[in-house]
């Protein structure tokens, strides 16, 4: 699997089967989440005392409609895996595999020094045009080294 949250330390196929269902879980959630966000969208796009820009509710739309989308296509693909047990061994092989792990290991941290990188920037550069913007990233960045500080500490006690 080369999802960003799709590795698995199954050792077998029983075991995978839970990981998948909690998966589909998951898409469940992020399904509603997107149900939510459209139809809250659609709603304050009929209503004329809401004062949302037409720009930022059709984002909200689009936003809505690929949570929708992507999560009801993964739900399905993981149905397809469950129904076949061929299907789930290779999936397991490929999500367990050592080498693709840390390659998505590698992947996670070059995007997320990229991701800082431009939060800095955007925020240095934004911040010319509106002050608040640069507060409001750099709070970002500080939220995610803290919440890795804590990951780190807590997987740390774990292995």
């Amino acid at each position: 699997m080369k999802g960003l949250f799709c590795s698995s330390k199954a050792s077998n196929n029983e075991e995978y089967k839970k990981d998948v269902k909690t998966r589909m879980k998951i898409l469940i959630i992020i399904f509603v989440t997107g149900s939510i966000t459209l139809i809250t969208s659609l709603l304050a796009k009929n209503m004329q005392s809401v004062a949302v820009s037409r720009q930022m509710l059709n984002v909200y739309s689009g936003v809505g409609t690929g949570l929708i989308v992507g999560s009801a296509a993964l739900w399905i693909k993981n149905k397809i895996i469950l129904a076949d047990d061929e299907k789930l061994k290779k999936s397991r092989l490929d999500s367990t595999d050592e080498r693709i792990r840390e390659i998505a290991n590698k992947a996670f941290k070059a995007a997320g020094t990229v991701l800082l990188f431009a939060l800095y920037v955007t925020g240095l550069i934004g911040g010319l045009f509106y002050p608040f913007l640069v507060r409001l990233l750099l709070y970002l960045i500080c939220i995610f080294f803290a919440a890795y500080v804590t990951a780190y500490r807590i997987y740390e006690k774990r292995m």
